[in-house]
């Protein structure tokens, strides 16, 4: 599938060579400044000043831990249609799927900071 075209100026290319060292270098000052390589270059060049950090948006860590929880949130909509439908019937969720659910949450969390590489406290364990 071709992108999108965008309205964005830079349309023009520049190739350069680096040793394993100085690619390195770059990607680490992309990763640890918020920052995209192209605009570590470009400010490395031109001196402008880049663009600000967007707060609140940290570059993914560990891409593996992000891949599951994005399966276990893509479980939350059936487990709540669950509980919804026992509620709606006029009974009452087990007390034990309640916990279950929240520890699920807590657990999604935590691993949403661990994959973002923020430091955070581990779940606590349901009763």
């Amino acid at each position: 599938m071709a992108r999108p075209k965008t309205t964005d100026p830079r349309s023009k290319q520049l190739k350069a060579r680096f040793t394993e060292a100085e690619l390195q270098v770059v990607h680490d000052r992309a990763e640890s400044t918020g920052l995209t390589t192209s605009d570590v270059l470009r400010f490395g060049v031109l001196r402008e000043t880049p663009p600000p950090r967007r707060r609140g948006v940290h570059p993914v860590k560990d891409q593996q831990e992000l891949a599951r929880l994005l399966g276990a949130v893509g479980k939350i909509g059936s487990n709540v249609n669950q509980l919804a439908h026992v509620a709606n019937a006029g009974a009452w969720p087990e007390n034990q799927l309640l916990h279950q659910a929240a520890a699920d949450i807590q657990w999604m969390r935590h691993t949403l900071m661990i994959a973002l590489g923020v430091p955070d406290k581990p779940p606590r364990p349901s009763r």
